[in-house]
């Protein structure tokens, strides 16, 4: 097993301190290891996802749409979803 050392700010290092206080955790290790973890397997759905994004695309041929309303309708759905 690899052996890293890392700084984190006094917030953060409390917030690992109180989960692995909560009983959950029998370390800041095995928390930050649950966290990489979850990372990866979220790394993976988001490739996944878009992999299949665009063979959709590639199969739904040439658009008619213009570029303008695209952006237009894109920036709609990211402010309803709130990013």
């Amino acid at each position: 097993m690899a052996k890293m050392t890392i700084s984190l700010p006094d917030n953060l290092a409390d917030y690992i301190a109180r989960r692995v206080a909560s009983g959950r955790y029998d370390s800041a290790g095995a928390f930050l290891a649950e966290l990489i973890v979850k990372d990866q397997d979220h790394r993976k759905l988001d490739d996944d996802e878009l992999r299949e994004i665009l063979r959709q695309a590639e199969e739904s041929g040439i658009s008619d749409r213009r570029i303008p309303d695209i952006l237009l309708e894109t920036k709609v759905k990211l402010h309803d979803i709130n990013l």
